[in-house]
């Protein structure tokens, strides 16, 4: 049931961290886009801002795909980890803990849930696995 667990984690978090991805790069699922995120990212303070979307999008995109299928799992908890940690010193500690006053309460989820697959492995239903 172990392998069964980390697929299901693996599978969610990387839907999601496409999800955000697809937000991002073309404005899918109620997203802005590359210029809505750019202009998000100019007034938090992450320039060049246009760089910095694409960047953000395809680093979630290529991670969010990595960590789902379970391909070099370790490196794709690393890729994702990172947009976590912006979003917290960003955008997210200045209002604590959680969620519903803007807080880090997600990204703390997603960083243990990250870590953890990490420090376990992908499991046997992966693609690390299967090489």
């Amino acid at each position: 049931m172990l392998d069964a667990g980390l697929l299901i984690i693996r599978l969610v978090i990387g839907f999601i961290m496409m999800g955000h991805a697809c937000k991002k790069l073309f404005g899918w699922f109620g997203g802005e886009g590359i210029s809505g995120t750019a202009a998000f990212f100019g007034v938090i303070g992450l320039r060049p801002a246009r760089v910095m979307a694409v960047c953000g999008g395809l680093i979630e995109l290529i991670g969010g795909l990595l960590f789902g299928t379970g391909l070099w799992t370790g490196f794709a908890a690393i890729l994702l980890i990172i947009p976590m940690l912006v979003a917290i010193a960003k955008v997210h500690a200045g209002k604590g803990l959680w969620n519903l006053n803007g807080g880090f309460e997600y990204n703390l989820v997603m960083l243990g849930s990250l870590i953890g697959v990490a420090l376990a492995g992908a499991g046997a239903y992966s693609l690390d696995a299967l090489i």
